[in-house]
């Protein structure tokens, strides 16, 4: 039975296997999330946790030359492979939702999904937007936020704002963990490194008392130098992890962590 996309609106959804329909659950943002709380049992990240990101492009200037029937398939295919804990995804479009929430793996397995409301947006030409995926347990608060810029650095020519999952689960009883899906702009956007460089530095001062995952699609690479300073500037506060696991020339996809003692 499919979703019907008239009834999705921005939230965090479980599916119902007595009425085989996708259902919105309560939920309560960040602001209100009291950390001193402990978190409920379905509310813990697993002790070993399978983390995956993907950025699974949209298809709204190339449709013909980025085969996007065949990616997607085969897309949702990996996905169902591995079955990981966490599922963070850049560029989803109403298209690929729909049929994501139509997979059987998706619904037999207990998955939990944040959908971004960028994604249902019926008033924009283009729409699209981040999911995240839980496999077995959900966020005890989430929130979905405007990636803030400076007025200065924005083109006159495309009001688009980003936005970025935010959601906490508990590491333990008394201990919490945030995780952002975070898409940064591509270099295909007017003043794309200020962009870059002012999202990280919001994350890393107004996150310098949390522990936090950053995942997602980054935009950038080890020969973009104004990126890697402030990435040299916080060396001590955040750890690289994709530069400890992958040895490659140009990094676009990065996983981030502060504390990095918490996983050792």
């Amino acid at each position: 039975i499919e979703q019907e996309e008239s009834n999705l609106v921005e939230g965090l959804y479980h599916y119902d296997q007595s009425t085989q329909q996708w259902i919105l659950c309560p939920h309560i943002s960040l602001e209100l999330d009291n950390v001193k709380n402990s978190s409920i049992d379905n509310m813990f990240l697993p002790e070993r946790c399978q983390f995956l990101t993907w950025n699974i492009l949209f298809d709204y200037y190339q449709t013909e030359f980025i085969y996007t029937n065949q990616r997607y398939n085969e897309i949702l295919k990996t996905l169902k492979s591995f079955l990981p804990d966490i599922i963070c995804l850049q560029e989803v479009t109403i298209k690929f939702l729909n049929l994501l929430l139509n997979e059987i793996w998706l619904k037999e397995n207990n998955y939990y999904i944040i959908i971004m409301g960028n994604i249902l947006d019926n008033n924009q030409k283009h729409s699209y937007g981040q999911l995240m995926l839980m496999k077995n347990f959900q966020p005890r608060a989430f929130s979905i936020c405007p990636l803030e810029i400076s007025e200065n650095i924005i083109s006159p020519r495309n009001k688009r704002t980003k936005e970025y999952i935010i959601a906490r689960f508990g590491l333990n009883l008394d201990v919490t963990i945030d995780l952002v899906n975070l898409h940064l702009h591509s270099n295909h956007t007017f003043n794309a490194n200020e962009k870059r460089c002012q999202s990280l530095e919001y994350f890393f001062k107004t996150m310098n008392t949390q522990n936090y995952i950053l995942i997602g699609d980054f935009n950038f690479g080890d020969y973009d130098i104004i990126e890697q300073n402030i990435l040299q500037k916080h060396q001590y506060q955040i750890h690289d992890l994709w530069k400890d696991i992958y040895d490659l020339d140009e990094v676009q996809n990065f996983v981030r962590y502060q504390n990095s003692s918490l996983f050792a």
